[in-house]
């Protein structure tokens, strides 16, 4: 296998021109070991959450306003320094030194977001210190696969395949030939190793759809695995060429081909004469015979690369779970335009709509299997179902009475299921567990024969049902059974009073239960399924809540026909909002204005007035804002902020801050009648904390002064009923 050495960096300075783009400035490294231990605490304190119950206190904060500031009491909820510490008290130096350096990475992670103008790297850095927080406040050290996936995400990676390829193609030349044609090779795979990738909304217009959900999923494990961890050291770095394959190479190589050459044409005249003839020679070979195997999809080299079917049939939105504000915000989006259509709708009378409904349910009784080009998944199966082709049983083995002989076959022929579609579980496992009376199967029987099915066990005392194997038979598959299957066991459990499902999943169908609706967010008590459930090794637990008022069988037919309906009555609104009105003659006889509702067609549009803006301040208000500037400047904490910050002190400030703030500049504007609203002022001078906060450091006097300052401002404003304006 072919590794990266740092000696190429050597010839290659590797630094690619879009680096910039990411490559955020690093801080020195803090000394924790000199500070005293009570030091090391509070700093550990500040960013852990009041264990207290009750207490929503995200950090301990030292109170500098109370007379003795010794104390240790925090700042925010009032307990005692440790209510913050329960997990870290206890904790032996060298874990206590851990969890400080990850301190320093989370204020790592807040500089580079302040700095990130992208939004899918801001959600990212925002993510990732959520998760650090969490994990400092249990003592532990984080882990992220749960939530990005485990490397590598590919069986053939680019580092094995180019090997492959050096190996396949390239063995019939000489020794000295193969060692020149490994040496590039491995500027290849260093050169792919340092590539920056730009965040996907650059390539939003340019790129397939297909292929922007794709490049999305191998931007973020990139940034998670590769990137960031080159920043901060609680996160274990991955080289992309032990990681990434086919799929990444894909999207990228292009880029990645075009720069490479662009950089060995630009250092070949610092080379000696035989390195300079080896990168001429083998450079192109080498990238074309890459190419090559890199788009034909019968190679030997890159065929056995299988992507894992939890991510070959993933949608963009089930990439990663945890992740849904990073990957949704486009959803979101068309949610908050749907709502406004849907919000424009409320002014169509009751007939219209019983007129569509009545049109949508006659549509959708002509409709047969014709009809099924947008339907649901399980649409095929349900109409088996009506037809009478398919349908569904619950049996189990029983020791108390005889069991049906029918029955007795089709858990045999469900065990030959399972056997068949779940080749990693033992044969004798799968048999003991379908024909032990506790486990019950829910079998999908077609021409007599049982074809498909789930193997589960009930709890009623513990409310959950524990999924054990669910399979289709191979020729069956893709027709909708397994999801009919699912919305079958649904109803049943549902009758019987348990509503919730738990199943361990493997990586390959991990996808597949969360289009069933579970989740990896487990919302029962630990000790409500802990010792009932079977835990199988490299499993993934996973959750499904039943809602009691939902028929599963139909959700996708009442979803459709509710679809249908919606789209009716816009047809119907744009029907009316495209009529022609006359025009207005109330002009001719001398009239000036006249309100807008009142012209003809604009209520129709479902337009409304606007709510009016905040009044402008009054005398007196200006004068209560006066006073509270004044008695800002008048404070003891508020030395830093009276004028803007010079560049003698901090060079970097205005590369840091983009909308600086001081009092000096309020004092002018207020002079000026700057501020017509109470918003303003008080947006302006929240500004100068945060603006602190985010350039210095917590431990500095500046940062400290901001937050007594704040608190005294919140204070006043209370005090001049000011602060409820400030809060909405």
């Amino acid at each position: 296998t072919l590794f990266r050495s740092n000696e190429y960096k050597s010839y290659l300075s590797m630094a690619e021109p879009n680096e910039k783009k990411h490559k955020p400035n690093h801080s020195p490294k803090s000394n924790h070991k000199s500070l005293p231990q009570s030091k090391q605490l509070e700093r550990l304190a500040s960013y852990c959450k009041c264990c207290i119950e009750e207490c929503s206190c995200l950090s301990w904060r030292s109170d500098y306003t109370l007379a003795n500031p010794s104390t240790k009491d925090c700042g925010t909820c009032h307990h005692a320094i440790q209510s913050h510490l329960d997990c870290i008290i206890n904790l032996s130096s060298p874990q206590r030194e851990k969890l400080l350096s990850v301190t320093d990475d989370i204020d790592k992670l807040y500089e580079f977001c302040h700095k990130e103008k992208d939004n899918i790297p801001k959600n990212v850095y925002l993510y990732l210190i959520k998760e650090l927080r969490s994990a400092l406040s249990k003592g532990e050290i984080p882990n992220i696969e749960s939530a990005f996936g485990k490397p590598p995400f590919e069986t053939m990676t680019i580092a094995k395949a180019i090997t492959a390829l050096i190996v396949t193609n390239y063995n019939h030349l000489s020794t000295e030939q193969q060692r020149k044609i490994s040496e590039v090779a491995k500027y290849v795979l260093y050169f792919t190793n340092q590539h920056i990738l730009f965040p996907p909304s650059k390539y939003a217009e340019t790129m397939p759809s297909k292929n922007q959900s794709e490049y999305k999923m191998l931007y973020l494990r990139w940034f998670v695995f590769c990137y960031i961890p080159s920043h901060i050291s609680c996160l274990e770095r991955y080289e992309v060429t032990q990681i990434f394959g086919q799929s990444y190479l894909k999207l990228n190589f292009p880029i990645i081909k075009k720069q490479f050459i662009d950089k060995i044409e630009s250092c070949l005249d610092k080379m000696n004469p035989d390195r300079q003839e080896m990168f001429r020679v083998y450079v192109p070979q080498l990238l074309g015979a890459i190419e090559d195997e890199l788009y034909n999809d019968k190679n030997p080299i890159w065929g056995s690369n299988k992507v894992p079917k939890a991510e070959e049939n993933t949608k963009e939105d089930d990439i990663f779970p945890g992740m849904e504000t990073i990957m949704d915000q486009d959803k979101d989006s068309r949610k908050l335009k749907n709502s406004k259509i849907l919000s424009s709708l409320d002014c169509i009378p009751s007939k219209v709509i019983g007129q569509v409904i009545a049109r949508v349910t006659d549509a959708s009784k002509q409709a047969g299997p014709s009809g099924l080009s947008n339907s649901a998944r399980d649409e095929g199966a349900r109409l088996e179902e009506e037809q009478g082709t398919i349908r569904m049983e619950v049996i189990q083995n029983t020791l108390h009475k005889d069991i049906p002989k029918q029955h007795l076959l089709w858990l045999v022929g469900m065990q030959n299921v399972y056997v068949l579609q779940l080749p990693r579980m033992p044969k004798e496992y799968i048999a003991r567990l379908v024909f032990d009376p506790k486990h019950k199967t829910l079998a999908l029987i077609k021409n007599y024969s049982a074809i498909g099915g789930i193997c589960f066990r009930q709890f009623p005392s513990q409310n959950f049902t524990e999924i054990v194997f669910h399979a289709v038979s191979s020729n069956e598959q893709v027709k909708g059974y397994g999801t009919h299957l699912m919305n079958h066991l649904k109803d049943y459990h549902i009758k019987c009073g348990i509503t919730n499902f738990l199943t361990f999943a493997d990586e390959y169908a991990i996808g597949y239960f969360k289009k069933q609706g579970f989740t990896k967010k487990i919302s029962l008590p630990t000790h409500q399924y802990e010792g009932y459930i079977k835990e199988y090794e490299g499993a993934t637990l996973m959750q499904c809540s039943l809602n009691p008022k939902i028929c599963y069988v139909q959700l996708s037919k009442v979803i459709h026909r509710q679809k249908e309906v919606v789209q009716g009555l816009i047809e119907w609104k744009q029907s009316k909002m495209n009529k022609v009105y006359p025009g207005l003659k109330c002009f001719k006889d001398g009239v000036k204005s006249i309100p807008i509702e009142s012209i003809p067609g604009v209520l129709e549009t479902g337009w409304s007035p606007k709510t009016p803006k905040e009044e402008e301040m009054s005398s007196v208000q200006q004068k209560v804002i006066l006073h509270i500037w004044n008695r800002l400047k008048a404070h003891n904490s508020a030395w830093p902020f009276l004028e803007p910050v010079k560049t003698e002190i901090a060079p970097d400030y205005y590369s840091y801050i983009k909308y600086p703030s001081d009092l000096k500049t309020v004092g002018e504007r207020l002079q000026s009648g700057y501020y017509v609203s109470k918003k303003m002022f008080i947006a302006d001078i929240n500004r100068i904390f945060n603006n602190c906060k985010i350039y210095n450091d917590s431990n500095t006097e500046y940062y400290k002064c901001a937050g007594t300052l704040q608190k005294f401002f919140v204070n006043e404003l209370k005090e001049n009923g000011l602060y409820a304006a400030n809060a909405s």
